[in-house]
């Protein structure tokens, strides 16, 4: 089916989501977005705009009726999939996700509950009713939250009560997790369904930046492919094929966080939804697929199979061993303070081994210390190749020592970096 002169209704606006509605006008489709903020970054690039709140699915549903959408298709925005789910149901359109899936995947609780029952481990945790049985170091967290709101590294019972407590007012059902600080590898785990047909699409060593304080240890970069492909595609990747495929799961895309410790892989955190990590755009750089397209096909014909993108084989371009090659993404981070000047931006984005990059702060924009331990003090993301893991380092060598940014004092923003913990 053709989806040129569709109308598609996106939910949430955010910066990572103004990238879906570009590429859905590409395939000569009519966007309409919607979000409770009239200034949401999506907004100044769509067809059409609403501020409607996304999580009240009868004035969503009544808008659809007016414009006469053809599909629905939810942002990068976890706690708009419920209501995606719930609003595609009424309208009678194609949704990735049904009750089940949504609670299992939109839920840490759940989720950890769900992969229990197939086999697949969860971070060992403690009951919040038996606080004096907390050995510590511990991460405490909301159940139903994201982009690292909410979450607290805890040192010691002095600090408990208080993360309890900023965990539930981030968490939308009041449900805490009390788990065990996790000091091992961590991964990224990512998988593409095609019309029930279940795909690994990439698995990447996570790197974090670890500190003393209680901020919990944020994100670095992802480097590709993981030194455990070939343990994980053995002994985990059956019992997601086995989940995915008796939870009824036909089409969309899954990422999973998890740690490897002694052999055992425990799982700590799902996206039911593309990332803002952008895991996307390595496949695409890659693997020569473009897993939006895919979703805006589905939104609008109930098929990730979109030929432009897909080939039509599926199977010959989705390599989540990356051909042999290397990728990154690298992302570098900024501590709290004010920007005074940003250079070297330029080499980043021009140079032969970077695909994409996203950028997301300008000079006098302020990170405050309540953005500090979530995704908000991310200044750049960067997605890049190369040959090997040693060619990454060297690269990564050169972006260190033409990237500066620096405050009204001239002292630099920048944190360590994924160089430092490779």
């Amino acid at each position: 089916m053709n989806t040129k002169g569709k109308k598609l209704l996106i939910l949430g606006a955010n910066p990572e989501t103004a990238n879906i509605v570009k590429v859905a006008q590409e395939m000569g489709v009519t966007t309409i977005v919607t979000d409770y903020d009239p200034q949401a970054p999506a907004k100044k690039v769509s067809n059409i705009s609403y501020n409607i709140d996304a999580m009240d699915v009868d004035a969503l549903y009544d808008m659809a009726i007016r414009e006469k959408v053809d599909g629905v298709l939810v942002g990068v925005a976890d706690p708009l999939i419920a209501p995606y789910q719930k609003l595609c149901a009424r309208l009678g359109v194609p949704c990735y996700g049904n009750e089940e899936t949504v609670k299992a995947f939109t839920n840490k609780r759940h989720f950890k509950e769900t992969c229990k029952k197939f086999g697949i481990e969860g971070i060992p945790e403690y009951s919040i009713d038996d606080k004096d049985a907390v050995k510590f170091p511990v991460i405490v967290k909301p159940a139903d939250s994201n982009s690292g709101k909410g979450i607290t590294l805890c040192r010691n019972r002095e600090e408990l009560d208080s993360a309890i407590e900023r965990a539930q007012k981030e968490s939308r059902t009041q449900t805490v997790l009390i788990e065990r600080y996790m000091k091992c590898d961590d991964l990224s785990i990512y998988y593409t369904i095609v019309d029930g047909q279940v795909y690994l699409s990439s698995l990447s060593d996570r790197y974090t930046l670890r500190t003393n304080t209680s901020a919990t240890p944020i994100c670095v970069g992802d480097v590709f492919v993981s030194k455990y492909y070939d343990e994980f595609v053995r002994n985990e990747h059956p019992k997601y094929v086995k989940m995915f495929n008796e939870l009824g799961l036909k089409n969309g895309v899954l990422y999973v966080s998890a740690f490897c410790e002694d052999g055992h892989f425990y799982v700590y955190d799902p996206g039911f939804r593309l990332q803002g990590g952008g895991f996307h755009l390595i496949l695409k750089y890659m693997n020569g697929f473009d897993q939006r397209k895919m979703l805006v096909n589905f939104a609008l014909t109930g098929s990730m199979d979109y030929a432009e993108t897909t080939g039509g084989n599926f199977d010959e371009k989705n390599d989540a061993n990356m051909h042999g090659k290397s990728a990154a993404v690298v992302w570098f981070l900024l501590k709290n303070g004010k920007i005074a000047d940003i250079k070297g931006l330029d080499f980043v984005k021009n140079h032969p081994s970077v695909d994409f990059v996203i950028d997301r702060f300008n000079i006098g924009d302020e990170i405050t210390p309540n953005m500090l331990g979530t995704e908000r003090q991310v200044f750049l993301r960067i997605f890049m190749h190369c040959d090997s893991k040693t060619q990454l380092a060297t690269i990564l060598k050169d972006f260190q020592s033409h990237l500066t940014v620096t405050d009204e004092k001239g002292e630099s923003l920048i944190l360590p970096s994924l160089l430092n913990v490779l």
